[in-house]
């Protein structure tokens, strides 16, 4: 019989105590995937918006706080994590708070808004961990769910499996629906680069295996309101890998006959490819035809059980001690291509980016 460490298989049926911060739309989806993982004890939730807190509140039946210091202090500081649902400009308060008291940190992407701060903040959480026991080392988690999709990691699988041969050439479409609010398009949310190529790009850098050379993008806004104030809800970024693989982006804010996602690698023996999946498996085929349903209506049903594989992860984390699969540095490509798309968008020129 093997002999089994009792402190490991006790962390293996421990539950991780988790904060959540913010009771948005993230906050809906993490919040549910907390509650619903036998792993997490579901500690609270923190909003400044008592009101939106408190409706996330009665329906997980977690208490709320109106701010980080008071959650922790209301727990005696024994938190072991906290899942940020945040926008980006307020994360780097919460990410230095938590981890001055020891406590690993789970964040929706981006971790801050340029490479420079995201170094920075990654560095804080590491001197955290030098004044701690190995035990309880600080771990700073970015989520890019694509990674903890079945069908995307299926087709990581594949690539790394040599089942197409070298990768030549990838086409990935981003086909986003519903259309966001217009006030999220005009206040700030709006450019489709900024806002959502970060998943794809560190999907298929991943993939891949392999760093950005160069970046060439274009974008159109789709009607004079947008185009007066400078917001893309269309555009295509062709990025050239140091290897020799030149990978196109395509995204839209305007699918309006589903949450399109979808993702084709080809290569020198074949080609592997993600497909989208319907609201439902339902076929009908009568005289007019074969019809389908729509596509899954948007992101928190597409990737519903990547969200919950994903906090999963984080429990291995906090509980086992296991590495994240995210780090600093692909966390830094990830932006310094998302901000090359952007200069090139301006100026019109290919930007190459410093890979060494």
């Amino acid at each position: 019989m093997a002999f089994i460490n009792p402190t490991k298989a006790a962390l293996q049926h421990a539950r991780a105590r988790v904060l959540l911060v913010g009771s948005g739309r993230m906050g809906h989806i993490r919040a549910k995937a907390l509650y619903s993982n036998p792993r997490f004890e579901f500690c609270g939730i923190v909003d400044s918006n008592v009101k939106a807190a408190g409706t996330l509140s009665e329906i997980y039946r977690a208490p709320t706080f109106e701010s980080l210091t008071k959650a922790i202090a209301q727990h005696d500081n024994c938190i072991d994590g906290i899942v940020i649902s945040t926008p980006t400009p307020t994360h780097q308060p919460l990410i230095t708070e938590a981890a001055s008291h020891g406590i690993s940190i789970f964040t929706e992407k981006p971790v801050d808004e340029t490479s420079a701060k995201t170094s920075a903040l990654f560095k804080i959480c590491s001197d955290a961990t030098k004044d701690k026991d190995i035990d309880a080392k600080v771990h700073l988690c970015c989520g890019f769910q694509r990674r903890f999709d079945p069908s995307y990691l299926s087709l990581y699988n594949q690539i790394k499996s040599d089942s197409i041969g070298t990768p030549l050439t990838a086409s990935i479409f981003f086909g986003d629906h519903p259309v966001p609010s217009r006030e999220f398009l005009l206040q700030g949310g709006g450019n489709i680069i900024s806002d959502c190529s970060a998943h794809d790009v560190d999907y298929i850098r991943w993939v891949l295996g392999d760093e950005v050379e160069s970046v060439y993008a274009t974008g159109t806004s789709s009607d004079e309101e947008l185009k007066e104030t400078g917001v893309i809800d269309n555009a295509t970024m062709v990025m050239k890998f140091k290897k020799g693989t030149v990978v196109t982006l395509t995204l839209s804010r305007g699918a309006n006959y589903g949450y399109d996602q979808r993702c084709e690698i080809f290569g020198s023996k074949g080609l592997a490819s993600v497909k989208n999946i319907s609201e439902d498996a339902s076929e009908l085929s009568n005289e007019f035809g074969t019809h389908r349903p729509k596509w899954a209506h948007s992101f928190p049903q597409r990737f519903e059980m990547a969200f919950g594989q994903e906090l999963d992860a984080f429990a291995d984390t906090l509980l086992l001690g296991k590495e994240w699969p995210v780090k600093e540095k692909d966390c830094v490509a990830v932006q310094k291509v998302c901000d090359a798309a952007l200069e090139s968008c301006v100026n019109g020129n290919v930007v190459y980016l410093d890979t060494q």
